[in-house]
């Protein structure tokens, strides 16, 4: 409700689809179009798709690389979006000062998404060595895992400023914590944006570039629902955060030399 009452959220996020669909076109992406449900995904899951869309540009192992950049890119809009939806759930309205905020926490969320690519990477260097069943297995909980400890990231960025390791660290902290069920939670996201949209997703073989109508309104509806789980992140957050300890003030090091003394 907090994402999807805003218009000022919704319109821009829903105008990105076809904007970002359009530059890969430009770029020479020949599809398939099905892959539209992630272009508004969460990290890692818009980190994976990245990567395909990379390497079918540039081929590997250029195409990694060129993940870097897409990265960034992508920090910088769910850094926004972020800011918006957490202006939303805190006062009911959205406006520049939520802006603001979401660019005062791009380094966080970017320095996360590209903790989550090494992590992908990492893996992908790994798992084949398990076998087809259990890579598959491993990559799918390797998405899991990236969720689940930078999934509060971006809104701890936004709420709380406190500086890029800080923020990541009380984010995987709050990951942490008893009872929360973000493991659970992290679960759903990935089986929803993946197995689910994907394997529903119109076009999700077809090589063209110029998607069906279905494929467009699949495409705007798995928006929303990644904005819906974009909101159901920074509002769990906004209830973990009061139950945290705030990090200790540190003594400057001359005074802390003094008093070792």
């Amino acid at each position: 409700m907090a994402v999807g009452s805003q218009p000022a959220i919704v319109v821009p996020a829903l105008l990105l689809v076809p904007a970002a669909w359009f530059g890969l076109v430009a770029m020479g992406l020949q599809g398939p179009p099905g892959r539209m449900v992630a272009l508004l995904a969460l990290p890692p899951v818009s980190t994976y798709f990245d990567s395909l869309n990379a390497v079918a540009l540039l081929g590997f192992p250029a195409g990694l690389w060129a993940a870097v950049p897409m990265v960034l890119a992508r920090a910088l809009v769910l850094a926004l979006l972020t800011g918006l939806t957490v202006e939303s759930l805190e006062a009911g309205r959205v406006g520049l000062a939520g802006l603001r905020r979401g660019l005062r926490a791009w380094p966080t969320v970017a320095l996360a998404g590209l903790l989550g690519l090494g992590l992908m990477v990492l893996g992908s260097a790994i798992l084949p060595f398990l076998g087809p069943g259990f890579g598959f297995l491993g990559s799918i909980l390797t998405l899991v895992a990236a969720v689940f400890l930078f999934g509060y990231a971006p809104a701890a960025a936004v709420r709380g400023g406190r500086g890029i390791r800080e923020d990541l660290r009380l984010g995987m902290r709050a990951a942490m914590m008893p009872g929360s069920r973000h493991f659970l939670f992290s679960m759903l996201y990935v089986f929803v944006s993946l197995p689910l949209m994907v394997a529903l997703a119109p076009e999700g073989s077809t090589i063209t570039v110029n998607p069906a109508f279905g494929t467009w309104v699949y495409a705007l509806a798995a928006a929303v629902v990644h904005l819906g789980f974009l909101g159901a992140f920074a509002f769990r957050w906004m209830a973990a955060e009061p139950l945290l300890p705030e990090p200790a003030a540190r003594a400057p090091r001359g005074r802390a030399r003094g008093a070792g003394r």
